[in-house]
């Protein structure tokens, strides 16, 4: 039931923090969900400490969550994926 709680809260607190007009949230929550419970799970329900958390540890992240967490990244730098 932990676990459960666990996931959801971090589905439901890091994807809207990384997303802006990048990756959609399911493809996020897809790729990332195993690290940010691996890496940061000491920082839910803390989006923006999961976030920096995940971006301390880019290097350790999964081929598929780093291209995704590289992609937000990327949109919210752009102009236009600012909102």
């Amino acid at each position: 039931m932990k676990l459960r709680l666990a996931i959801v809260l971090v589905g439901a607190t890091m994807m809207p923090a990384m997303a802006q007009s990048g990756p959609n949230e399911s493809m996020q929550r897809q790729a990332c969900m195993g690290d940010a419970m691996r890496l940061c799970s000491a920082y839910i329900p803390n989006r923006g400490r999961i976030r920096d958390c995940m971006a301390a540890r880019v290097e350790q992240l999964s081929p598929s969550c780093r291209a995704v967490f590289d992609a937000s990244v990327q949109a919210e730098r752009s102009p236009s994926g600012r909102r």
